[in-house]
């Protein structure tokens, strides 16, 4: 699945780059090193960010409010609240933002602040290994009020890459 996400950014002048945080016990330097040689293709590019800073910078700069706005939006029985009620309460040195796929316009150039994505998704929930194609998670999008969806890696990679590729040729 990771090489087919990497393979449908190949066409449209798309680039990839990969951040790799450590956010779980097995997740080092060499990990990402070896997901790299996995993923490798001359429009990736990939970065192990030890400290997390590119998480906390994006949480901080847009995710904080969008967790909360998907809170407001999630019914009070919702299994996702009182997760999403953790993340909007938790500094973002805490709860940097990962497990994410953000899109952005050619051209888009951090400075002071992280830049804003055209388009992204989150998975906040994993139901495990599905058949090819069917829902493995659930993931939040931009469209943030929606609530989270069903859904899987390869399909929310599609859905951004057609979104921006049709955004860029008009």
């Amino acid at each position: 699945m990771q090489d087919k996400i990497v393979k449908a950014g190949r066409s449209g002048g798309v680039r990839v780059y990969f951040v790799w945080l450590p956010m779980l016990p097995s997740d080092d330097e060499s990990e990402a090193a070896g997901m790299a040689r996995k993923l490798a293709s001359p429009r990736a590019r990939h970065f192990f960010d030890p400290k997390r800073r590119a998480g906390i910078a994006f949480v901080e700069d847009h995710f904080h409010n969008d967790t909360r706005e998907a809170l407001a939006a999630l019914p009070e029985d919702d299994p996702f609240r009182k997760r999403l009620a953790r993340w909007a309460a938790a500094p973002a040195s805490q709860n940097p933002l990962w497990d994410a796929v953000m899109f952005f316009p050619p051209g888009v150039e951090w400075d002071s602040k992280s830049p804003r994505p055209e388009w992204w998704t989150k998975q906040i929930g994993f139901s495990g290994e599905g058949d090819r194609h069917k829902p493995t998670g659930q993931f939040l999008r931009n469209r943030i009020k929606d609530g989270p969806v069903e859904s899987d890696w390869f399909i929310e990679a599609r859905e951004g890459l057609t979104l921006m590729r049709n955004r860029v040729s008009h």
